[in-house]
């Protein structure tokens, strides 16, 4: 059931702040008929702390006849008392509702990744999520991927034997990831023990595999990179986060490409970040547009930062850590 997760998630959260209530829409009657889930983020901005609010998780019975129900909740919440509001789950819906209330659509932070490994076992898998007759064509797709990839010129090399990386325990993750963040002009403001629950909340992700946390550092010893995904053999790997000193993006994304092949992904995908998106599209991977990032603010400083993309704001830092994602709920 989705409720235990949301209750987790709303009423358990490391920074929960009765200023940034989840908003539900309620009739004459009292029965709700709408709901917002509203997620507290802290931030930092050049070191300076900003408060924000991610809102995601908006849903209205269909069935009560109120065409504006969405947007109230919408407009009330963009109304709070937060500096910056996101979401970088909407959906066209939703993201003309930001729109019409003066929000923006950030392009560079609304695009998601895909690096293709084994390209017929990944069809026949998305075929058969959908039909499981086509489950039948498994053997021959195996057959075409291991031929392709003994073909000289295989359009998706993967190095399997690339490994500088090594897996690590939540709190370790957490140190690294401590270490890497400050990069960015804005970013959440962690501490080991709030870091380590959203990294704790997003291994509820049955769709997609067990939860892997890897750590990469350089010839002294010295953390360089860490990254966060779920995989399971045969299926398409998803990553939160690549946190990555400049000049060690290299090896940490090829790290995690190697790695997911080891383990049996058929390919992996996660969601774009802005100072990787060259390194991403050198190494075969393709962009697509699942979902958008919205933004509302009224401060330009802070426009400024995410426009340029000076800002960590998706994965662990945004909401698609949360069960919602990827979760499955009998």
């Amino acid at each position: 059931m989705l409720e235990p997760y949301l209750r987790r998630e709303l009423f358990e959260h490391p920074w929960q702040d009765p200023r940034l209530p989840s908003l539900v829409f309620a009739g004459p009657d009292g029965a709700v008929s709408g709901f917002i889930a509203v997620r507290p983020l802290r931030l930092l901005f050049n070191g300076e702390p900003v408060l924000a609010a991610v809102g995601g998780t908006l849903m209205v019975d269909k069935s009560v006849n109120n065409p504006v129900m969405g947007a109230r909740l919408l407009r009330s919440y963009l109304n709070g008392p937060q500096d910056v509001s996101l979401s970088e789950t909407a959906n066209e819906i939703s993201r003309t509702m930001w729109d019409k209330l003066g929000g923006l659509t950030e392009p560079a932070y609304s695009m998601e990744w895909l690096r293709v490994f084994k390209p017929a076992a990944m069809a026949v898998g998305i075929l058969s999520a959908k039909a499981r007759a086509a489950a039948i064509l498994a053997p021959l797709a195996r057959l075409f991927d291991w031929g392709a990839g003994r073909i000289r010129r295989n359009p998706l090399p993967v190095d399997p034997s690339f490994d500088k990386g090594e897996e690590v325990d939540e709190a370790t993750f957490a140190d690294a990831v401590l270490t890497l963040c400050p990069v960015y002009a804005l970013r959440p403001d962690w501490d080991r023990e709030s870091l380590s629950w959203f990294v704790a909340q997003a291994s509820e992700k049955e769709r997609f595999g067990p939860q892997v946390r890897r750590i990469v550092r350089d010839r002294r010893g010295r953390t360089v990179g860490a990254y966060l995904y779920c995989v399971r053999s045969g299926g398409i790997a998803f990553v939160l986060d690549i946190f990555a000193a400049p000049k060690a993006a290299e090896d940490v994304v090829d790290d995690l490409i190697a790695d997911a092949w080891r383990r049996g992904a058929v390919a992996v995908r996660g969601r774009v970040q802005p100072e990787l998106a060259d390194l991403l599209l050198r190494r075969k991977a393709i962009f697509v547009h699942s979902s958008s990032m919205v933004v509302h603010t009224r401060r330009a400083d802070l426009l400024a930062a995410i426009h340029s993309g000076d800002a960590l704001i998706t994965g662990l830092a945004g909401e698609t850590w949360s069960a919602v994602v990827g979760g499955m709920f009998g």
